[in-house]
């Protein structure tokens, strides 16, 4: 039986680091407090930043742009909460989030994850 142990795996040209380009990983996922006077991002992969375009609506801002539109994406959040994606993009996922009365409302911690592939 074989066995491979690693601390690193560098591309070809020995220098520069593998990247998720066509595996099935997640290209982004983020989590974030939204009911903070300004968004907070708490931590991600891929996730540069977060636009508050008001109450219940953010924009979570990619690093690397992905190939196309039609990524699978899941939120979640701790509240009671209801959340959608809107204004998907190859650079950014909207992100609404409503309370049990379906009115925007903002949430505490926000988490979303994406599948898809990187441009």
């Amino acid at each position: 039986m074989s066995e491979l142990r690693t601390d690193t795996i560098t591309a070809s040209d020995g220098t520069s680091p593998v990247t998720l380009t066509k595996q099935s990983a997640a290209k982004a996922w983020g989590h974030f407090e939204g009911d903070a006077a300004t968004p907070v991002v708490e931590d991600g992969l891929n996730f540069a930043s977060i636009t508050d375009s008001g109450t219940g609506n953010y924009e979570c801002n990619f690093i690397s742009a992905l190939a196309n539109t039609t990524y699978a994406t899941t939120l979640t959040t701790s509240q009671d909460r209801f959340s959608k994606t809107q204004g998907i993009t190859t650079t950014a996922v909207g992100i609404d989030t409503k309370d049990t009365s379906v009115t925007l409302s903002d949430s505490d911690d926000v988490q979303f994850h994406l599948h898809g592939d990187l441009a």
